[in-house]
């Protein structure tokens, strides 16, 4: 017979994905039948997979799926869901930034295959300040998890308006 298990943690880690996507987007319909199937997965430990199967098949034609085939992020769905606050309002911000003056489009380049080019726009300017500042985020998270000593520590929070909380500078001798 057919091994349909999945680890507890395996399990809780996609169930608090598809529960922040429902939080985060309108799933209309959809949305008692993916309750039905976290809900009796979580119950019922040796059918999970044919649970998760049930969501995958859900979202199969849904433009912004949470489920995206290749690695996954090893961070808590908690940790991703403060990095996607964060990075949404930075990025918006450096947009603002550079449409707010001709010197930054003429002056800031973008790393490209065919050596530095301008951004495209101040969106683009925006992604990739936030995809960089999502990266240090992340390797800030690792370092708290990790108990890095003498490096910079983020736990993961955020306050109310969406700032990171809990971040630790390492101690500058001077």
């Amino acid at each position: 017979m057919a091994d349909y298990t999945m680890e507890d943690e395996k399990w809780a880690s996609r169930v608090a994905l598809i529960e922040s996507h429902m939080t985060h987007n309108d799933v209309g319909d959809m949305a008692p039948v993916l309750k039905w199937n976290l809900k009796t997965g979580t119950e019922d430990k040796e059918n999970r997979k044919r649970y998760w199967s049930n969501i995958t098949n859900l979202f199969a034609t849904v433009e912004n799926s949470p489920i995206q085939i290749g690695k996954r992020s090893t961070l808590p769905q908690s940790v991703q869901d403060s990095l996607n606050t964060i990075c949404v309002e930075y990025a918006a911000g450096h947009a603002v930034l550079f449409a707010s003056h001709p010197l930054y489009g003429e002056t800031l380049r973008a790393r490209g295959k065919a050596g530095y080019v301008a951004y495209e726009s101040g969106e683009s300017y925006g992604e990739a300040m936030a995809k960089n500042l999502r990266s240090r985020l992340t390797a800030y998270y690792n370092n708290y998890t990790n108990k890095v000593d003498g490096e910079t520590q983020w736990d993961g929070s955020i306050s109310k308006k969406g700032v990171p909380t809990g971040i630790t500078y390492p101690e500058v001798e001077g």
